[in-house]
């Protein structure tokens, strides 16, 4: 597998303000993007995280450091080059480099399928294409009263969902509660129910939010406190409710500490900014040994919602992947299947690889954007 071009793209499209979580407004969307062809044809297309505030320190690793040291070089699996590339001297910011891996990997991976016409779930292991995934939405919106809110998780419900999850903790608790009672009358008793606080709880508001969450009997609560409170984070996964964390993690040793301290009940992690697929595989061995579960997060375009789901596909530990009902950028991408929900399952494709065409520079159909950053050869 000898690579004879990269390619770093850049993703944006612009959002109008008026969705937003209790820690930002969303008034555009940017992702790292990167495509690598090898010798004999084959280009797999990957992703990485990015930082609301911050897409261009990964884009820069990709064009000035990573994509350069791997031109001409040929590795004999997929996770070559995360091997090759963790193991270059450390760049910073750290976050960055792991995205920036991470998007290589995927990229690696999805070519590695395409070549043996695999679906990569198939690669990895699966045994078929059906990924358990939840509805995720319930974002702040301007004006959107408890009506609309119910419409919109109607929605999902129509689609094929049975498990979903929405915001809380972005403004007064009674005020909350009328989203939460309202979701909850909209997808049932009997529905799996995940919230997230993204982070806003603490050690003096959790008890008040915990005891008026138990009505509507959520089955988890996602980044509850901050992600380096790990003593609060333990306390309300024992006490409180199931903790889900941390997504905005990138350091496996983080993973462990949070696994060590019984501070997480599924861990979390983003297959774009851990590692790809091979740091992902290590984090999922990580949590199958402490008896964990797993759910891996995606919030951005069809490549990493597609990498997602055939993770989620191969992988018997996943409890739940997320499947971002805001975040859907470019799902016209989407081909075989990939993407098509049914009884609580995703279908990740049957085609192979990533099952998403390759993106053109330029205007796309949604609206959003694909640039050119660098092309190395």
């Amino acid at each position: 597998m000898k690579i004879t071009k990269v390619s770093v793209l850049e993703f944006s499209r612009e959002l109008d303000g008026t969705v937003w979580n209790p820690a930002f407004r969303w008034r555009e969307r940017r992702a790292p993007l990167v495509s690598i062809e090898f010798a004999d044809g084959v280009v797999g297309i990957g992703e990485g995280w990015s930082k609301y505030t911050d897409c261009q320190s990964v884009l820069s690793l990709l064009a000035d450091e990573v994509g350069p040291a791997l031109i001409g070089r040929t590795f004999q699996s997929p996770s070559g080059a995360y091997n090759f590339l963790r193991m270059s001297p450390a760049s910073q910011p750290a976050w960055a480099m792991s995205a920036a891996i991470s998007a290589v990997d995927i990229a690696m991976w999805d070519a590695a399928a395409k070549r043996g016409n695999l679906p990569l779930w198939k690669l990895l292991g699966g045994a078929d294409a059906s990924a358990p995934v939840y509805a995720s939405g319930g974002l702040y919106r301007d004006g959107q009263d408890a009506q609309a809110l119910m419409s919109e998780f109607q929605r999902y419900v129509d689609s094929g969902f049975t498990s979903f999850k929405m915001k809380i903790a972005g403004i007064p608790l009674s005020e909350d509660m009328e989203r939460v009672a309202a979701v909850r009358a909209s997808i049932g008793s009997g529905a799996r129910l995940w919230v997230d606080a993204v982070n806003q709880l603490t050690a003096v508001s959790c008890a008040q939010w915990f005891s008026e969450l138990a009505k509507f009997t959520p089955e988890a609560i996602q980044s509850p406190v901050a992600f380096d409170d790990v003593e609060l984070m333990q306390r309300i996964n024992r006490e409180f409710l199931p903790v889900i964390a941390a997504e905005a993690e990138y350091r496996h040793d983080e993973f462990q500490r949070l696994v060590n301290a019984k501070a997480i009940s599924h861990m979390q992690f983003c297959l774009p900014l851990c590692g790809g697929v091979s740091g992902a595989l290590a984090l999922e061995e990580m949590a199958s040994r402490a008896g964990v579960p797993s759910t891996p997060q995606c919030f951005s375009t069809a490549i990493a919602q597609a990498a997602t789901l055939h993770f989620a596909a191969a992988r018997a530990n996943v409890a739940s992947a997320e499947y971002h009902c805001f975040h859907d950028h470019l799902a016209f991408l989407y081909r075989n299947d990939t993407g098509v929900i049914g009884n609580g399952m995703a279908c990740a494709g049957r085609g192979p690889g990533l099952g998403v065409e390759l993106p053109r520079v330029g205007l796309q159909q949604d609206g959003s954007r694909i640039s050119t950053v660098r092309e190395l050869r």
